[in-house]
């Protein structure tokens, strides 16, 4: 196992069904295992528990998140519009975020999802300014909402 999950963020997904919370954990353990030095920003928003991986401890500097939801879980690309995929496999419509959604963690394309981390990281670090990772292997809470429109 890559990082033992802070006993916060088993809180934050006690809420949710059991799949899903696998699903998030099987995920979570799938990026780490890549990256174990990038650090994890844990946000408990009010439409859904995300988990964002960076290379600081600031949001502008993540490159992938996990966002659960009730019944599902994607991991998105912070600058997906710029990821190679031929595939086709990231949805969304912003300006910058696309993602895969992950109803079961045994049904998802891990090689091609790997294929896309490498590509998002190696755009995040090339955005930095000395280009190195200044905070190593951290598990931060950064917001955790009071109110929520999901399972709470």
């Amino acid at each position: 196992m890559a990082r033992e999950p802070l006993n916060e963020l088993k809180g934050f997904l006690k809420p949710f069904d059991k799949e899903v919370q696998k699903t998030c954990l099987q995920l979570r353990e799938f990026v780490l295992d890549m990256f174990p030095n990038t650090n994890e920003l844990i946000y408990d928003n009010y439409n859904a528990l995300a988990i964002g991986y960076s290379l600081s401890d600031k949001q502008k500097e993540m490159f992938c998140h996990i966002a659960v939801y009730s019944k599902y879980v994607n991991i998105g690309f912070d600058h997906g519009v710029k990821l190679d995929d031929p595939k086709q496999l990231l949805k969304g419509t912003g300006n910058r975020i696309r993602h895969v959604t992950v109803s079961a963690f045994a049904e998802f394309d891990k090689n091609y999802v790997k294929q896309l981390l490498k590509q998002a990281h190696q755009l995040t670090l090339d955005t930095l300014e000395k280009k190195t990772q200044t905070i190593v292997g951290q598990s931060i809470v950064k917001s955790s909402s009071a109110k929520k429109k999901r399972p709470d």
